[in-house]
């Protein structure tokens, strides 16, 4: 491998990455967690240890409303029956105690003592038998980590003057943070890493990670608290605020083990450049926002547009972590109240490249906007499981682990635009014979019901189960199929002789031929939907998708 255009930083983090490789044998590695599809939870407003469902919680207050890991661990059942192998939970370290005008700490942002544990979340041994129940399920643990700063409330005084470092473990004096200068531009990155996020009310003192003993200090702790709780990954808060250089020195001290750094920018060429020098992974901000175009605005062609340019610009897009909500963010239906809008931003989240993260209540269309109001407490959904977008996650999620089964190299390629027109972006993912096509629309619930003719999906002949409605299609001697939509609802396709075991459309066990068994539900849809041919004199039309598979894929191993 030749690797060319590589900053002084960016060399050291391939070192780094390299030198990784046997401790991360030890832990979940990068690659162990593309397969892996996960659900953040704020652990203050997903459940009670008592089961409770009917305790209040004022979001707009901004109080502890009594969640705890011993509250997950009562729900996990519900966690895993949408298909989730992994969860996210908040912040596990001791925060600020007492209230200001916005509320407490509810959220675990506002460390002031790395060394011990939020009591209000749970005790070391709730925390390991947490570990322990997702353990049983085969699900992996991440834990969202601040590394950024601290925190102290000054209640309206200047930050820079009333600030009592004393009171903060282990970075007790002025010496290992940067002088304060609050942030006015966000954009510029030298201010955005020296200055301190927060306000006057809590201050967020900024640590300065190029000082070697907080360097070393963060490190160590990170690595005690993954050998001590068996932490499978990380989220890195504020990313973008952090001292870049100390980021892969960081990664590469905890073992190498999964972890995705936060860097909000609406910029490809951002995000990647820090995925080409800093860390493996990081939320795809760029494609949140092309989503969000698309479903609020019905731009689908910047969707496609997106996706290329990720490809082109990103070493590795199916190792950043894919959302389209989070407890910082506007949630979805608080923009448009439309289901099958929710339906296909869900969609996306979860088949597009990248770790799916969904966020809690998402599955419950829950409507919070800005922050406080978008960190609703779960319980008071009663879990419903019958929820439609439940149901959808547990559909999208068995699909995606099924791909994974059937090529294990699935999750390493890229996906790319096959088709767009005004209302509707279709998407490949996997090598020929074993991949995914994901068919988005932006019409609503009030779309009609039509026919989509997509001119190149898979080999002529191959059949086809569409999982949402579970009807088979036959591709014509073009590679064409003629798809039908209705009310604006997604569609995800994948060759029927690949869907054996998964649980899907009532799918049984397939013949080696590939034809279903006569007691298959399926049996009697076999050839349904065959479409007339509109390009028939290009009857190996089928081979320019097999040939863009093994390009992406040959991008990959050079990348």
């Amino acid at each position: 491998m030749i690797i060319t255009n590589v900053s002084p930083s960016g060399f050291t983090f391939l070192v780094l990455s390299v030198l990784g490789l046997a401790a991360s044998a030890l832990g979940a590695g990068t690659q162990a967690w593309k397969g892996r599809s996960v659900y953040q939870l704020m652990t203050d407003r997903f459940s009670h240890a008592d089961r409770s469902t009917s305790t209040p919680c004022n979001t707009t207050e901004g109080l502890y409303c009594g969640g705890t890991w011993r509250g997950i661990i009562n729900n996990l059942d519900y966690i895993s029956g949408m298909g989730f192998d992994a969860i996210m939970i908040s912040p596990i370290i001791h925060n600020l105690e007492g209230r200001v005008s916005y509320g407490e700490a509810y959220h675990g942002y506002w460390a002031d003592d790395i060394y011990n544990l939020n009591a209000h979340f749970g005790s070391r041994q709730d925390l390991l038998d947490l570990k322990a129940a997702l353990q049983s399920r085969d699900m992996f643990l991440m834990v969202d980590s601040v590394l950024n700063n601290m925190a102290w409330m000054t209640n309206g005084s200047n930050p820079g003057t009333s600030m009592d470092y004393s009171k903060l473990t282990p970075f007790n004096q002025q010496s290992y943070y940067h002088p304060y200068c609050p942030i006015h531009n966000y954009q510029n990155y030298t201010e955005a890493q020296l200055c301190w996020t927060g306000d006057n009310i809590v201050a967020l003192p900024d640590l300065k990670q190029e000082d070697p003993y907080v360097a070393s200090t963060l490190e160590a702790w990170a690595q005690k608290s993954i050998s001590n709780f068996s932490i499978d990954g990380l989220r890195i808060d504020a990313a973008k605020h952090i001292y870049p250089d100390f980021l892969p020195h960081f990664y590469n001290a905890t073992g190498s083990i999964f972890m995705t750094g936060e860097v909000l920018e609406q910029d490809p060429e951002v995000v990647c450049n820090y995925q080409r020098n800093y860390l493996p992974s990081l939320p795809n901000y760029p494609m949140y926002y092309a989503m969000l175009n698309a479903f609020t605005k019905g731009n689908t062609s910047g969707l496609a547009v997106n996706i290329k340019i990720m490809s082109e610009l990103c070493p590795d897009p199916p190792a950043l972590t894919m959302f389209s909500e989070n407890h910082d963010l506007q949630r979805f239906p608080s923009m448009s109240p439309d289901l099958s809008l929710a339906m296909n931003v869900i969609a996306f989240t979860i088949l597009f490249d990248g770790v799916p993260m969904i966020y809690q209540g998402q599955e419950q269309h829950l409507d919070g906007a800005f922050p406080p109001s978008n960190r609703e407490a779960l319980w008071l959904t009663n879990y419903n499981t019958n929820a439609p977008l439940y149901q959808l996650m547990a559909k999208l999620n068995k699909i995606r682990r099924q791909a994974g089964r059937v090529d294990p190299n699935y999750f390493n390629v890229f996906s790319y635009p096959i088709f767009t027109s005004k209302s509707e972006v279709a998407i490949r993912k996997g090598n020929e014979g074993r991949q995914t096509i994901l068919v988005l629309s932006t019409n609503g619930e009030t779309g009609g019901q039509y026919s989509l003719v997509l001119p190149v999906t898979y080999r002529p002949g191959t059949v086809v189960t569409e999982i949402m409605t579970c009807v088979n299609y036959t591709i014509n001697e073009s590679g064409q199929l003629n798809l039908l939509m209705d009310k604006g609802q997604p569609r995800v396709l994948f060759p029927a002789n690949q869907m054996g075991d998964s649980g899907l459309c009532g799918v049984g066990d397939w013949s080696p031929a590939g034809v279903p068994s006569k007691n298959n539900s399926l049996y009697d849809n076999w050839s349904a939907g065959s479409s007339t041919s509109l390009y028939s004199n290009r009857p190996s039309l089928w081979l320019l998708t097999a040939i863009s598979s093994l390009i992406y894929s040959a991008t990959l191993l050079v990348l």
